[in-house]
């Protein structure tokens, strides 16, 4: 029993703080990548962290899988969740990749291969 529970917590602490965990090349991802310009927010709500393409109308969720109960290990890099996670907004180019096709009206799920020219403004 202690060595199972031993060796469950080492197999999150990996996956939390191990290598990156694949976003470009999940099996899950349904489409191809794109970088969009965007503000990265943390807040309330499932997923609590979301991506707003600047200029439009449109919600990105950062999750883990195709569902937003995916969202509570999303697949980000480190340094954006650093900013997130101490109630800044993070603007920059994000490169994301689509756990579902888009749709009108809905939130996409997404996890972030990359992120660059950031910018950190507080709330």
């Amino acid at each position: 029993m202690e060595t199972k529970l031993f060796v469950g917590i080492l197999l999150l602490t990996t996956l939390a703080f191990g290598q990156p965990r694949a976003c470009k090349t999940n099996p899950k991802v349904v489409g191809a990548c794109y970088t969009v310009h965007g503000r990265a927010t943390f807040g309330p709500g499932t997923p609590a962290l979301r991506i707003w393409p600047v200029g439009t109308k449109r919600m990105l969720g950062v999750t883990a899988g195709p569902r937003a109960d995916d969202a509570d290990n999303p697949i980000c890099p480190k340094e954006m969740l650093q900013f997130i996670m101490g109630n800044e907004v993070v603007f920059g180019d994000f490169e994301v990749c689509p756990f579902v096709p888009e749709r009108k009206g809905a939130m996409q799920m997404v996890c972030v291969q990359s992120a660059k020219n950031l910018i950190v403004k507080s709330r």
